[in-house]
Parts: C-alpha cells; structure tokens; sequence
C-alpha cells in the first residue's frame, strides 16, 4: 500500500453550469426563445435559465404570461409597477389588465446566446 500522491490536493473540479446557473432547482427551467431582443442580448434561439422562486426587481428580464402565451418582457416598478416590451419600451403592460395572477412566471437569470451565428457583429473593430 503506497501514500496518496500530494498532487491530489490541487485536483481542479469539471466545470458543471448546473452548479454556476442554477441556485434552485426545483424552480429553475430553461427556456428556449424564439425571438430576437437585441436590447437585451437575446438572440433568436437562446437559452434562457428562468427562476420561478425568485422575485422581479426593477429592471429585470422576466417571463410573464400575457393573454395566455408566455413573453419575454422587462419588469419596471416606475411611475408604477409594469412590464415593457424590451425592444419597444413604449409598449407597457399594466399588471392588471392582462396578467393572471401576477403575471411573472419567472426571472431570467442567465442568457446562453450560440456564438456561432455571427449576429454579434454589428460593431466590428476598426
């Protein structure tokens, strides 16, 4: 029987994006997005990580169900609490009119863009 060799201590660890993306797993979906929002990093095709336990803050990207179709808006609390189109900001949905429940299926908490696509290229360098 011969000693464990000292390298074994600096063994690095696989790198797992369950572990880097998802803090709740029981309310944690991926979600894929058939539109482009531009404004907001999303390309047509995109992974979204979407946590239904966490809440919306001002600003946030969120999944909301609009009219029974789920959609990708931004959630703002100001002048009061609303959700915007991303690409189209004059576009506001009030919380009340359209929304069952609240209307916030979830956050977005992370964007997984396929880099492959060259759309990201519309400011290339000089």
């Amino acid at each position: 029987m011969g000693f464990p060799s000292p390298a074994l201590d600096y063994e690095e660890q696989r790198v797992s994006l369950d572990a880097k993306c998802i803090t709740h797993p029981a309310s944690t979906y991926m979600v894929r997005c058939s539109e482009t929002h531009s404004k907001a990093g999303i390309m047509s095709g995109a992974y979204l990580v979407v946590d239904s336990s966490v809440t919306a803050c001002d600003g946030s990207i969120v999944v909301a169900i609009v009219q029974s179709e789920f959609r990708v808006l931004r959630y703002k609390t100001l002048p009061n609490v609303h959700l915007e189109d991303i690409d189209r900001p004059e576009l506001k949905f009030k919380m009340d009119d359209y929304f069952e429940d609240d209307g916030v299926f979830g956050v977005v908490m992370w964007i997984l863009n396929d880099a492959r696509s060259g759309e990201f290229d519309d400011m290339p360098v000089m």
